[in-house]
């Protein structure tokens, strides 16, 4: 009796073993399936050299939208703990009619055997004084967890439509900042630059996308956000020390510190010198970006 229960058991542990793994086999071919190609959204941004003009020494960054028309194309590479895990490429364009900002990227990360790609579609449009007008977000992901969004500012309310789903937030629009991908603080450094007073620059932020995540669509207040200047810090970059402007955000989603030369966004940098979150100009710093001052 004892050895056909223990027959029984085996039986039993085997099947609940051979259940789950096939279980686990269906969720990945499911993932593999319905993953976005790798390569569906890459866009090639070419490697740059670093402008001889950033040697000189970094000036505080003047208000420039409205009155001039400038671009920027720009590619990020994402990585946390020292191991990559997306990617994104986008352009700029500030002009007197308006400011707007495009990009596509990618997000990957390992799940069982396999890996998860999601693929995002993202643009930002805002009015010469860059308030913000109009945000759109195509979020392609396996398993039905893809998402739609769309906001736009309709007088004294940001109305978001997600997935069908629309809702309309009360906002101060000479105050509020719309963030998405991680693309959007490349508008950071013309945002304080407009908006910032004795070296501080606050705002009211709407939070769409991936990381830092988040993101408040319902009748309550918005998160703050406070940007405020914190010196300036030389690269190491092809033997050459560049002085570039260093700004500290702090919001409800944790604190990031971000670099930039002028108008240019150069990197932006969260977590500690252990585990550092870094997202950063692969376009102009070629083998990583350099870590001057990560933790402090």
């Amino acid at each position: 009796m004892i050895v056909r229960r223990r027959g029984v058991v085996g039986r039993i542990v085997l099947g609940v073993v051979v259940g789950a793994a096939l279980v686990a086999l269906t969720l990945v071919l499911v993932i593999h399936f319905t993953s976005p190609a790798p390569d569906a959204v890459s866009v090639e941004v070419p490697e740059k050299q670093i402008p001889t003009g950033w040697t000189a020494e970094a000036k505080p960054s003047e208000p420039m939208a409205g009155s001039a028309a400038w671009s920027s194309t720009g590619s990020l590479s994402l990585s946390a703990d020292g191991r990559p895990f997306g990617d994104e490429t986008y352009q700029l364009d500030v002009s007197p009619a308006g400011v707007s900002l495009s990009s596509t990227g990618r997000f990957w990360f390992k799940v069982i055997l396999t890996t998860i790609h999601i693929a995002f579609q993202q643009r930002w449009e805002g009015a010469a004084d860059l308030r913000p007008t109009t945000y759109s977000l195509h979020l392609d992901a396996p398993l039905g967890l893809g998402q739609e969004i769309a906001g736009r500012l309709d007088g004294g309310q940001y109305v978001v439509r997600r997935n069908g789903v629309e809702a309309a937030v009360p906002v101060d629009p000479a105050r509020m900042i719309v963030l998405g991908m991680f693309s959007t603080y490349a508008l950071v450094p013309l945002l304080f630059a407009e908006r910032e007073t004795d070296g501080v620059a606050s705002f009211d932020a709407l939070v769409f996308g991936g990381p830092p995540g988040g993101g408040k669509t319902d009748a309550g207040s918005l998160p703050g956000v406070v940007v405020e200047r914190a010196g300036s810090v030389n690269l190491p970059v092809d033997g050459l020390s560049i002085p570039v402007d260093r700004f500290r955000i702090r919001s409800p989603y944790g604190d990031s510190t971000l670099y930039a030369k002028g108008m240019e966004f150069l990197a932006l940098t969260a977590g500690t010198a252990d585990k550092p979150l870094i997202v950063y100009r692969s376009d102009y710093f070629h083998g990583g970006f350099p870590l001057v001052d990560a933790g402090k």
